[in-house]
């Protein structure tokens, strides 16, 4: 693999894997913390504890590909908004589609009720993801993108 490719892949995880994990256990945590009620956390990992495992692993794996999105489409000339909207795209689509097939499977009761708050999640996590973390993650892979390589600065400098 590609020098640039894989320190893009990484970006992607280094970046994202820290923020989209922490808000994972904001959304479980922190309405127990506001409302003061322990139950919270009870009713959440009871609904979507499942599905939300399954959301981290689609979310590790959507990370490397989401990177090799933005990677390819940065070396292709497109716009940091463009990409960085496709990247999180790809990846949200990876996670709250996982997350629902799991509900779907697991639910025995009410899953299209059970859906409703996973594909709201999608929409708003995909805009607030392309103008935050999908547009930073695009912008280091840029910078990754136009660095020159070692083999050009070492014909550059012999000639």
């Amino acid at each position: 693999m590609e020098k640039k490719l894989k320190q893009s892949i990484l970006t992607s995880y280094l970046i994202g894997a820290p923020i989209g994990i922490i808000v994972v256990f904001a959304t479980i945590f922190v309405p127990s913390f506001l409302f003061g009620k322990g139950l919270m956390i009870i009713v959440i990992l009871g609904t979507y504890g499942i599905s939300t495992i399954g959301l981290v692993v689609a979310f590790l794996i959507a990370l490397w590909i989401g990177g090799k999105l933005a990677y390819k489409d940065i070396e292709n000339g497109k716009s940091l908004i463009l990409t960085s909207f496709k990247y999180s795209t790809v990846v949200n689509l990876i996670i709250w589609t996982t997350f629902c097939l799991i509900i779907g499977l697991t639910a025995t009761e009410e899953r299209f009720l059970m859906m409703i708050p996973p594909i709201i999640a999608f929409v708003v996590c995909t805009i607030l993801t392309t103008f935050s973390i999908g547009l930073l993650i695009s912008y280091v892979i840029r910078r990754i993108n136009n660095k020159p390589t070692e083999l050009k600065n070492t014909v550059a400098n012999s000639v």
